[in-house]
């Protein structure tokens, strides 16, 4: 089983996550901090999800932490649509794709098998 780590506060959304994924065979790992994020998975996760739309999370440390230690795992980024100065910081931090939420919510299932392949 391959492991999803979200770095999402909003409980209601990652609950939507949670299920959406777990449903394709997938173990997601809902976490709310950095520190979350590297001690989540005890193996490398197939993919890292991070709310970038959230500012009580420290997003662009998460994703740069990732970097450090998972150099390879893909990291999916979502947020509003017009935060476009959000959009290039996820990016400059190492975000793989970064979409909006609405495209988020439309498509997750075929972005993580895009991403987590």
């Amino acid at each position: 089983m391959k492991t999803i780590v979200a770095l999402v506060a909003d409980l209601f959304f990652s609950v939507r996550i949670e299920t959406a994924l777990s449903k394709r065979g997938y173990e997601v790992i809902v976490v709310d901090t950095v520190e979350g994020v590297l001690r989540a998975s005890q193996e490398r996760p197939a993919l890292v999800i991070v709310d970038i739309g959230d500012m009580g999370l420290d997003w662009e440390e998460a994703i740069r932490a990732v970097r450090r230690v998972w150099s390879a795992v893909p990291v999916l980024a979502f947020g509003s649509h017009v935060d476009l100065d959000a959009r290039s910081r996820a990016l400059a931090a190492g975000a793989t794709r970064v979409v909006a939420r609405s495209r988020f919510v439309q498509a997750l299932p075929q972005l993580v098998a895009q991403l987590a392949a």
